[in-house]
């Protein structure tokens, strides 16, 4: 007896089929194989939102259905196409689609729970619409969210501009199931009255956090994190090429986190100061990534920064 596509368990067509749209040249080619094909496509399909330019979010918003399917994740990816301003609109009324869709689904809910959030696009200093941003991932609650420049690894480029991270950091205290964050191609305010603010939000559920390619991180800011929001279920920190100025300044190291914390604590609470400084060696790694061709901050050696 020989077995036919129709024999296929559905966890395996599911693999075959998520392969194929995510990474076939005519993706929907694998849609007209056969009615089982094409439903448990567009089951996937809408279960795992893929958006790779700004015209298909604009279209999904006036028109997307959800097909009766639990979303699980939602992508944007705008690497190589130019990011309007719109797009946060755009956004916005793509996850309140699918938010009305759940609800009559009869499940009523302000947010949407989401598996994965995750862009790929830049964000800009001029775009008036930075509130709108912050309306729209306020929709979604996400257990991870990844932020990550639309670049090659090896460019030093700024995606989410200083507005955007502050709103984002605001956003990330508004999700309940949020637990790994990931932040790269990132620029932070510069704080002119030199006030200490943590660079989250109390987040109890938060478990691991990466920063990559920062640049205006404040030391005293990631030293906060661990000082007055305690974040107690917090297993792991990882700035990654994170500078406390320019690209043509110095790296933050461990070291930098360790001083802004005994700044602001000892000699206050000596037993406090020991067991918060003991945490710090524990879950935070400082690293080194990608260097310059010339100048900047050289690190030989280890890619630890101690």
């Amino acid at each position: 007896m020989h077995a036919t596509l129709d024999d296929l368990p559905h966890e395996i067509l599911l693999l075959i089929i998520s392969y194929a749209l995510s990474f076939g040249s005519v993706p929907s080619n694998i849609l007209c194989v056969n009615h089982q094909f094409h439903n448990a496509g567009v089951e996937w399909l809408y279960r795992n939102l893929y958006f790779r330019s700004p015209e298909q979010l604009r279209l999904f918003a006036q028109m997307g259905e959800n097909a009766g399917v639990v979303l699980r994740s939602v992508t944007v990816d705008l690497t190589g196409k130019f990011t309007r301003s719109d797009v946060w609109q755009h956004l916005r009324e793509a996850l309140c689609r699918c938010r009305d869709r759940t609800e009559k689904l009869g499940q009523r809910q302000k947010q949407i729970p989401l598996e994965v959030l995750c862009l790929r696009l830049h964000s800009y200093s001029r775009d008036t619409s930075h509130h709108v941003f912050e309306e729209a991932l306020s929709v979604a609650n996400p257990r991870v969210f990844r932020w990550t420049g639309p670049d090659p690894d090896h460019h030093f480029s700024t995606a989410i501009v200083a507005p955007i991270a502050s709103r984002l950091c605001r956003v990330f205290g508004t999700w309940s199931n949020i637990q790994d964050i990931t932040v790269t191609n990132i620029t932070f305010s510069v704080d002119s009255d030199n006030s200490v603010v943590p660079l989250l939000p109390e987040i109890p559920g938060l478990r691991t956090l990466y920063v990559g390619q920062a640049t205006f991180l404040s030391a005293g800011s990631v030293a906060a994190v661990f000082y007055v929001n305690r974040m107690a279920s917090l297993e792991r920190v990882r700035l990654v090429d994170a500078y406390c100025e320019s690209i043509w300044g110095s790296r933050i190291r461990r070291s930098d986190i360790e001083k802004a914390v005994q700044i602001m604590m000892f000699p206050q609470d000596v037993a406090q100061y020991e067991g918060v400084l003991s945490r710090i060696r524990k879950i935070l790694t400082c690293e080194r990534k990608t260097e310059r061709i010339t100048g900047g901050d050289r690190v030989e050696g280890s890619v630890f920064l101690v």
